[in-house]
């Protein structure tokens, strides 16, 4: 599906983005798989260079910092010569608690991480994809960007904001061959959800239609066919991967 496809996919190192970066490569794409821990990052290329599927490039970088996303990308484009996906995942929940005891500089951090990162991978490869009339961006999200939760409340309003981001690029490059999409992942078994005691993550999963929590694969499966050519005709979308649960 994207034999000789160039994809970057930030926080790889883990989660949905490992399970992402593990689909492209099992689809034959040359992913570069970016994240702020080196360890991590190191450890997933290794395992998708043992499948023998495309190329595998780790990257560490802070997605906040617009200077090392640009040097990201200037180095696949001296490598590769082109970007021809883009899966912005990188992201942090910030401290559980109610709005009233959310400090600034806790809710400065989470924005950006979760909402100036994708500003800064969109805006590092945007021109590019202009130039060559192609391109594919897919930008993770969460129910609780639509649903809001009263315990995340920067991680809510962050991703309310990659929502409506994904679509606004959307509508500006929509003539230009550049489908920007959106997925608002439901609750999933990760390494950020496992912070959670284990009565509160059975309380959430009462919540889903389905009975059960996502896993990592399901997100992943979504966002490989959002960046193939099989979804040319959808752009600023925003697809839920929830099991059934609406936003209450």
């Amino acid at each position: 599906m994207f034999t000789d496809k160039i994809a970057i996919v930030t926080g790889a190192g883990s989660g949905i983005g490992r399970a992402i970066a593990h689909a492209m490569a099992k689809r034959n794409a040359h992913t570069i798989l970016v994240d702020i821990n080196g360890e991590s990052v190191e450890k997933v290329s290794k395992e998708i260079d043992s499948l023998g599927n495309g190329k595998v490039l780790p990257q560490r970088a802070d997605v906040s910092d617009s200077k090392e996303v640009r040097k990201v990308v200037e180095q696949v484009l001296s490598k590769f010569g082109k970007i021809d996906i883009l899966v912005n995942n990188a992201a942090i929940d910030g401290p559980i608690a109610p709005f009233p005891e959310v400090r600034e500089e806790d809710w400065d951090e989470v924005m950006k991480v979760d909402l100036k990162g994708v500003f800064n991978f969109c805006k590092a490869v945007i021109g590019h994809m202009i130039e060559r009339r192609y391109g594919k961006i897919i930008n993770i999200s969460s129910f609780a960007g639509k649903a809001g939760n009263p315990n995340l409340v920067a991680y809510s309003a962050a991703k309310a904001g990659v929502i409506n981001l994904s679509r606004t690029i959307a509508l500006g490059v929509a003539t230009m061959g550049i489908n920007v999409n959106c997925v608002c992942a439901g609750t999933t078994l990760t390494p950020m959800l496992r912070r959670l005691s284990d009565d509160h993550i059975e309380d959430l999963k009462k919540r889903i239609p389905m009975g059960r929590l996502a896993k990592p694969e399901e997100t992943a499966a979504v966002v490989c066919f959002l960046a193939s050519d099989e979804a040319s005709f959808i752009t600023g979308q925003c697809i839920n991967v929830t099991g059934g649960r609406g936003y209450e």
